[in-house]
């Protein structure tokens, strides 16, 4: 469903001369405010669709380092991180290959007055050169570490090898060099385009009433983002790559899937990804016990505008025994499974769904995460069991999922390969 490849918590800032401010007053294209009477904990979350490399040549960890620099600048008043910080709460900023997600978990009573302050903050760009220098020096160590996390290193490797072109095909984190190559003039003009009202949305969970976020935000927008869904091709002879590892071995899968368009072959990908790709259930999982008892299996279908990537990951093992089990798992699926097991494994894979959807901030990501890719109707929170989601989850049958196995499972994929190096040789800076 959801793939999650940066996350930076901000902190404390320093104040700022702000750099500019524009007129107030916009609303985003697309408003979602859902109430709840859970935990008092609101999520308030503006989504935008933008290339995490920029709109033209590709600037690798651009949209990352703009978005950081907004959230540590002054910007209309107090730097949104500190005043996040100061409610009680906390900001994340998330980058996609194709959007950028601002997340503050707050108390709920202070969700309308953030809510706010993230819409002035990210829409009136008010950039300043102490922001900007702060979120260099957080990018920064956020590539080391995810140099370090060898899942993030097998998504880089794959992704590169999956994609011809556009920006599914790079990192979100730069290289130190390419940090470098990344002027303020340039994070400005990011941010004036990608940052607009006009290509937001908002989404707010977790509070016990909607109207005043939704006259904080300006009103109910429901319209698409200005700027069109970022398009990414595919390779077509996706090579294996090799790299070095500085946490174990490790090797990993990708498989281009159907556009979130096809509704009903992404939720059979989902339902294939739960059944295979489950730390503790799934059969992947049990089958590697076997044979290689030191791997630890993970991946998800990537719900995308087009293509869905699916992501295989096994970490701790690379030897040809654990590839072909995964391998036979994966041509298993390729013929129906058997009526008890079937219904068995959508019943599992519907309590998986409606399991992570509990917190706020998982429905705010949710409802996001659909709504930035094309399909806001089709997210599995929208509507709970009686929502599209869950009913072409119900409609699913062993011969169609397995026809959907067929269809994307048999071509070749991408993969990748970590072998482990010495920590005296690993090579020291940002992830690549």
């Amino acid at each position: 469903m959801i793939h999650r490849s940066v996350v930076a918590v901000l902190a404390s800032v320093l104040a700022a001369v702000p750099l500019a401010a524009g007129a107030a007053g916009a609303h985003p294209a697309r408003t979602i405010v859902q109430t709840g009477d859970g935990p008092p904990l609101a999520a308030v979350e503006l989504w935008f669709r933008a290339p995490s490399v920029g709109f033209g040549e590709p600037l690798v960890g651009i949209a990352q380092l703009a978005a950081e620099s907004v959230a540590a600048s002054v910007g209309h008043g107090e730097p949104l991180a500190a005043l996040v910080q100061d409610s009680g709460g906390r900001l994340q900023i998330t980058t996609f290959a194709d959007s950028v997600q601002v997340t503050a978990v707050v108390p709920a009573a202070s969700a309308a007055r953030i809510a706010r302050a993230a819409l002035d903050d990210y829409t009136r760009p008010a950039l300043t050169q102490d922001g900007y220098k702060r979120a260099r020096e957080s990018v920064a160590v956020e590539a080391a570490e995810a140099q370090a996390d060898p899942d993030a290193q097998l998504r880089f490797q794959l992704f590169g090898s999956l994609f011809a072109d556009g920006p599914d095909r790079y990192t979100a984190l730069p290289t130190v060099k390419q940090l470098g190559a990344l002027p303020y003039s340039e994070i400005v003009a990011f941010a004036k385009r990608a940052f607009r009202a006009e290509n937001a949305i908002a989404v707010v969970t977790g509070v016990s009433e909607g109207a005043p976020v939704l006259r904080a935000l300006g009103g109910t927008g429901v319209g698409e983002p200005a700027e069109a869904p970022a398009a990414s091709a595919t390779s077509p002879a996706p090579h294996s790559v090799d790299g070095d590892s500085v946490a174990g071995p490790a090797f990993g899968l990708a498989f281009a899937g159907p556009p979130i368009a096809d509704q009903r072959a992404a939720t059979a990908m989902d339902f294939l990804a739960d059944y295979l790709l489950d730390a503790k259930l799934g059969t992947v999982a049990a089958a590697l016990r076997g044979v290689a008892p030191g791997a630890n299996v993970s991946g998800q279908f990537i719900t995308l505008h087009d293509p869905g990537i699916l992501l295989v990951e096994v970490v701790g093992d690379s030897s040809s025994a654990a590839r072909e089990t995964v391998e036979q798992a994966l041509r298993s699926v390729q013929q129906p499974l058997d009526a008890e097991t079937f219904a068995a494994a959508r019943r599992q894979y519907v309590y998986h769904v409606l399991h992570d959807l509990q917190s706020a901030q998982a429905q705010a990501d949710n409802l996001g995460w659909y709504a930035v890719e094309g399909s806001p109707s089709y997210a599995p929170f929208n509507g709970g069991e009686q929502g599209e989601y869950l009913t072409l989850a119900g409609s699913l049958t062993p011969e169609y999922v397995a026809n959907v196995a067929r269809t994307y499972l048999k071509a070749a994929p991408a993969i990748a390969t970590l072998t482990p190096q010495p920590a005296a040789q690993a090579p020291k800076g940002a992830a690549r």
